[in-house]
């Protein structure tokens, strides 16, 4: 066993509690190419925050009791092994009032799967979307209007 070997097995990685974090990895020319799973995250995240209409939401109590990986924005990511990594996105979302449900999902699949397979070069094997609630955010805004605008006319003679 050469000394780089001996490293990279003793150089495992480590999340912030402590649990050894799954990277993905691909060969190159020059060596691996190694990905992990909170940067697919990240990206993930990101493309969910860019579809109208939805934010992320808790994942639930499977995530408050640790069981299974633990999901950060909404998002919790699986990487299969192998000679090609797959990744399997766990999405949690909360869709604005009025919005077509369906829809919102498909939205959702698309943006996640193009943003992670552009800039990771991995192939999505699925995108899985969770509603776990309806967001009533324009309701709650039009009505703080409204006693913005009775405040001012009780105020006036």
């Amino acid at each position: 066993m050469d000394s780089n070997e001996q490293v990279e097995k003793e150089a495992a990685t480590y999340d912030q509690d402590g649990v050894e974090a799954t990277t993905a990895d691909q060969s190159g020319p020059g060596g691996k190419i190694r990905i992990s799973e909170d940067v697919i995250a990240q990206l993930a995240v990101k493309a969910l925050l860019s579809v109208d209409g939805v934010q992320p939401a808790n994942p639930g109590l499977m995530a408050n009791l640790r069981m299974g990986r633990k999901a950060s924005g909404g998002v919790r990511i699986t990487i299969s092994d192998g000679d090609t990594p797959e990744i399997q996105v766990d999405t949690y979302i909360s869709v604005k009032y009025g919005l077509r449900i369906p829809d919102a999902c498909w939205d959702v699949q698309e943006a996640i799967k193009d943003q992670v397979e552009r800039y990771t070069g991995y192939s999505v094997k699925s995108v899985n979307v969770y509603v776990q609630g309806i967001t009533f955010v324009e309701k709650k805004a039009e009505a703080e209007s409204q006693e913005g605008e009775a405040g001012a006319q009780a105020g006036q003679p």
